[in-house]
């Protein structure tokens, strides 16, 4: 009788203790139906290996991201690459090659250059920003949070010592990386400043960047302030708005773009992505045979080993010349000798 009291006692222990665990696991960040401005998310999970010993991130196209929990250490943090829009996350805690947690985060990045990632569809998500005291403490025992980045210019000679450096150092696994994030100059434009269009936001973030940003861009490129003082402008120069078109961070794409030329240009030009974009004439209004001049798929003759593409013809920036043409005046055709000799 003695011996099944005692085993009686320890089902009920270890049932206990198992009802128990999962609550003393915590994922900090991020909170469900959260919004993203960037394109990465890091995870902040707080766990000790007696509960876990292994983190499985999964995203809808099943790219799994693990992440090995082990004794030296209670938070655990880690960065994921989501896509424009909706973003269904699952954050799996094995112990012993069994599932004892799993949680789902709806993320959203909000992008404006591809369709159902437009504030319309986020409007169910809010942007929580990670950075306020409170949130790191949990941080604290493995990062000083004392921000050491530089802010002078300088970069580092060991960029892994700077205090970014560890959770968001997928940020420079681009093909081409602005030259203040490869060398770890965050604050250059990550101050805590807040401009006209996200003067709301003021104090939600240690780490917040003015918006518009051009002012900070020009810092370094004195020819943005060249670029708005044109006769003819673009929208998103004009309002200072350098991110819209560029990723600050880097980007697989030349000139840092979030997409390629021609896709970049036809998300908002949508009229123009037909292709065939100019349809010279001839003599007395009549169009030439078999269709107009082509906007993609071809060497650009004026600018050898490159592509033909919108810029070819068009300064995205501004221009002394109509329509944002590389060109000055208002005769049209001038742009034409660029590859049209004769």
């Amino acid at each position: 009788m003695k011996l099944v009291n005692i085993l009686l006692l320890l089902f009920v222990a270890l049932s206990g203790n198992a009802k128990d665990l999962p609550s003393s696991i915590k994922i900090i960040q991020p909170l469900d139906k959260t919004r993203y401005v960037g394109e990465n998310s890091t995870f902040v999970v707080n766990v000790t290996f007696e509960q876990a010993d292994k983190i499985v991130i999964t995203q809808e196209n099943n790219v799994t991201t693990t992440v090995e929990v082990n004794s030296t250490k209670n938070t655990y943090c880690k960065s994921i690459k989501l896509h424009p829009g909706q973003n269904s996350v699952s954050v799996s805690l094995y112990k012993d090659s069994k599932v004892i947690k799993k949680e789902k985060r709806d993320l959203f990045f909000l992008s404006e250059l591809f369709e159902g990632a437009d504030e319309d569809a986020a409007e169910d998500y809010s942007v929580r920003y990670f950075h306020k005291d409170e949130k790191e403490q949990k941080c604290k025992p493995c990062h000083t949070m004392k921000s050491n980045v530089p802010t002078d210019g300088e970069a580092f000679e060991d960029v892994t010592k700077t205090t970014c450096y560890g959770c968001h150092k997928s940020m420079i696994n681009t093909r081409n990386t602005h030259a203040p994030t490869a060398n770890w100059l965050c604050l250059e434009c990550h101050n805590g400043k807040v401009g006209e269009y996200n003067a709301d936001e003021k104090g939600t973030s240690k780490y917040l960047a003015p918006d518009p940003i051009s002012k900070t861009c020009g810092t370094c490129h004195d020819t943005v302030e060249a670029w708005q003082a044109s006769k003819y402008g673009h929208g998103p120069v004009n309002d200072g708005r350098c991110v819209r078109c560029h990723n600050p961070h880097g980007s697989d794409n030349e000139f840092f773009l979030r997409k390629s030329i021609w896709y970049l240009c036809t998300t908002c030009h949508s009229e123009k992505a037909s292709g065939q974009h100019v349809i010279p004439q001839i003599g007395f209004g009549r169009r030439t045979p078999g269709g107009g001049h082509p906007t993609r798929d071809r060497k650009d003759p004026a600018r050898p080993g490159r592509d033909l593409v919108c810029s070819s013809c068009h300064n995205p920036h501004g221009s002394t010349g109509i329509y944002l043409l590389r060109m000055k005046g208002s005769f049209t055709y001038g742009v034409c000798q660029r590859c049209h000799k004769k």
